[in-house]
């Protein structure tokens, strides 16, 4: 059967990879409700009547516009799994530099207070062009996510304290980071990190060997 071609826009409807499984040796009882909930994900993507739309802002990206593989990270600033992942996909764009593109989708979670009010700030940043900058501020050690924290590290890339704060009170792109989240929703995707390699599924703070083995995987395909 021949692979949906990946757009960059589209979901497709089928995979072939599960990821792998809980640490080594959990309780058996355990094991059951450590995997429901990745395969809710995959059945909920593969049995989509409609493909459900991923939007792509260029200002959340890095690579280029025409790279045959696309990573679009669903990621959470609180999310501990999240930030260990952030060496992994940086050796990535370098190994692949100008065959891959990766997309941040902003994925709050309730359980972390502080990843609305930084996903908030971070797209005030991407409104001023700084966004990965200020992205990787808040995936450094002992981030502090009170606004004046939020406030400061604008100000540490040299924009305007004032019209930052003001951006971040008025909530400015409120709507923006609820959009990531209903899209996210709509793909069942499960927590964060969950990345998604032209479409292909994978979930958690994954080991580079299972990046470079999809990405490999897409680039044979012809980046379909």
């Amino acid at each position: 059967m021949t692979r949906p071609r990946y757009t960059g826009h589209v979901m497709p409807r089928h995979y072939r990879r599960l990821w792998p499984v809980a640490p080594a040796s959990p309780a058996p009882f355990l094991l059951p409700a450590l995997l429901v909930v990745p395969l809710l994900f995959v059945l909920t993507v593969a049995c989509l009547a409609e493909p459900a739309r991923v939007t792509i802002d260029p200002a959340l990206t890095r690579g280029p516009a025409g790279a045959p593989v696309t990573i679009i990270e669903f990621g959470d600033f609180q999310c501990p799994l999240c930030k260990r992942t952030q060496p992994v996909l940086d050796q990535l764009l370098k190994e692949y530099r100008g065959k891959v593109r990766l997309v941040f989708k902003n994925f709050p979670l309730a359980s972390h207070p502080g990843a609305r009010p930084a996903a908030e700030a971070a797209r005030c940043a991407a409104a001023r062009g700084v966004f990965w900058e200020y992205h990787d501020l808040l995936y450094l050690p002992g981030t502090d996510f009170s606004r004046e924290a939020l406030i400061g590290y604008a100000g540490r890339l040299a924009l305007d304290r004032e019209a930052f704060a003001a951006c971040l009170d008025a909530r400015q792109f409120r709507d923006e980071i609820d959009a990531d989240v209903r899209e996210g929703r709509a793909l069942g995707i499960p927590g964060t990190p969950t990345f998604l390699i032209n479409g292909k599924p994978l979930v958690g703070a994954l080991p580079i060997e299972a990046f470079r083995e999809a990405i490999a995987e897409a680039l044979q395909s012809g980046g379909k």
